[in-house]
């Protein structure tokens, strides 16, 4: 009996040095939408952030005459509804969605808002919520 209790006790260890050792996943992903001002469509676009890679995709949601944008603040983040950087989506409802990869330290916070808007004016449309993640 007491060689299997130490066998026992032997197994647990080996398998808690193999967790010690398994790489971190510590991210979260992001998804987000955008309002839409024309009946019959749920969300004018949509934001994903992709914590492993740290990829961000823009979708066109709506065949409203729009382009899909998403504002993007990375931590530290910015005061005063302030963000890092903006990625739009022209490519319209039928075309593919925008992929944007960057390159963040583990745990970096991430923050997502999306919207709408004219892209050749650069003019804002409508805005979700801001939602965060982590990388």
């Amino acid at each position: 009996m007491r060689k299997f209790r130490f066998a026992g006790a032997l197994v647990g260890a080996v398998a808690l040095v193999g967790l010690a050792n398994s790489p971190a996943l510590a991210g979260t992903d992001v998804t987000v939408y955008g309002p839409s001002l024309k009946s019959g469509c749920s969300h004018a676009s949509a934001g994903h952030f992709a914590s492993y890679g740290e990829v961000f995709t823009v979708y066109d949601e709506c065949a409203d005459g729009w382009s899909a944008v998403v504002k993007v603040d990375v931590a530290p983040y910015q005061s005063g509804g302030g963000y890092d950087f903006a990625i739009w989506n022209p490519n319209g409802h039928d075309g593919s969605p925008v992929t944007s990869n960057r390159s963040y330290a583990e745990g970096t916070g991430v923050c997502l808002q999306a919207g709408s808007g004219e892209y050749s004016s650069g003019e804002w449309g409508t805005w979700g919520s801001w939602s965060c993640g982590t990388a």
